[in-house]
């Protein structure tokens, strides 16, 4: 049964009170394609005939530890400069990692419980757009209106499986930080590069 937007605000608004106190650093709750948006990777309403772009090869996430998805050496060039730690993301039923810093956050999370067409089907608040890949693997980006400072990218690494990389930038912090999609792209594509190892 499709639920409707009445129920999901409420459950929205608790997310964004937890990404707050969290320090910006779990994952974007229930984003929702506008009207007209949301399309697979590579399509869009007017050009519905359109294949959605293929994985290379399928890149399991189960078991995978979220803060070893990023080494120590790739750090310093996200501006990361502490460990991350362990978190649970109750959104998607799993554990995440988060490394949060003054005036920004990463979060990354292995989705194993559906499949990345579950922000592009419609039933979720938020804007699902397509993006370039992320080393060759199908991606989109996920945002939210009144949330500037949130980027999601989502990676589509197996069939019900894929990689959420999450980057958040505080206001006043902007000018220290890449803009949250850039950061968030960055972030995926250094855990991508550890897992195509």
């Amino acid at each position: 049964m499709r639920p409707r937007i009445a129920e999901i605000r409420p459950a929205l608004c608790a997310v964004a009170v937890v990404a707050l106190l969290a320090g910006c650093t779990t994952t974007a709750g229930t984003p929702h394609p506008e009207s007209g948006a949301g399309a697979f990777p590579g399509t869009s309403p007017s050009t519905t005939s359109a294949s959605p772009p293929k994985r290379p090869r399928e890149i399991q996430l189960r078991g995978a530890e979220p803060c070893g998805l990023l080494t120590d050496g790739q750090l310093p060039a996200l501006r990361i400069d502490k460990a991350g730690r362990v978190v649970d993301s109750d959104f998607y039923r799993t554990k995440g990692c988060s490394w949060t810093v003054i005036g920004a956050s990463s979060h990354l999370v292995p989705v194993t419980v559906e499949g990345i067409s579950a922000w592009t089907d419609g039933k979720r608040a938020g804007r699902a757009a397509a993006t370039d890949p992320v080393l060759d693997f199908p991606a989109i980006t996920v945002t939210l209106p009144n949330d500037e400072g949130r980027c999601d990218v989502m990676v589509d690494t197996a069939e019900g499986q894929y990689l959420a990389a999450t980057f958040s930038v505080l206001p006043t912090y902007e000018d220290r930080f890449p803009a949250p999609c850039d950061g968030a792209r960055k972030l995926a594509e250094a855990a991508m590069e550890n897992l195509l190892k």
